[in-house]
């Protein structure tokens, strides 16, 4: 018998529930989101995604094109989140699809700042633009990796 709180629950309970069985300890594994708070998660980058590019079309802090593509980048990055808040906590290959696809759109998303960035004059800047590529890197590898081996346990058949 497992413990999930204060329900006992047998085996057979476990498979209804769909909890995947932990291979070394035989009890059940926790959820690994929480598809309430991805969900608002995604909703509130849309959003700064909308209030950014309303923001700079009357203030035009950066060029245009910047802009833009702060506002696909956050609408891009919103509705990967959306989506998995949307599948839930079932389907763990479709999970590290998703986070495969949005670590490589903020791996390529950094260097097309970088370059945008590089384009105008002054140290600082180029400075700023080294900067971005390195964080981006390595922001995207070990994003996708800790979410790669958090749900590797979680492919465990019942």
């Amino acid at each position: 018998m497992y413990y999930n709180g204060e329900i006992k629950l047998e085996k057979k309970n476990t498979k209804k529930l769909e909890l995947p069985i932990s291979s070394k300890t035989g009890e059940p594994l926790k959820p690994f989101i929480k598809p309430r708070v991805e969900l608002l998660r995604g909703i509130i980058i849309i959003a700064f995604g909308f209030l950014w590019c309303w923001d700079s079309y009357f203030w035009g802090s950066l060029p245009i094109y910047t802009d833009f593509l702060l506002f696909i980048f956050s609408l891009i990055a919103g509705c990967l989140l959306i989506s998995r808040a949307k599948l839930g906590n079932k389907h763990v290959l479709a999970h590290q699809i998703i986070v495969l696809i949005g670590d490589l759109f903020i791996f390529f998303m950094g260097f097309a700042f970088s370059i945008i960035f590089w384009s105008i004059p002054g140290l600082l800047v180029k400075v700023g633009s080294i900067v971005i590529i390195i964080v981006s890197t390595l922001g995207s590898v070990i994003h996708f990796l800790y979410w790669f081996v958090k749900l590797e346990k979680y492919k465990v058949k019942n």
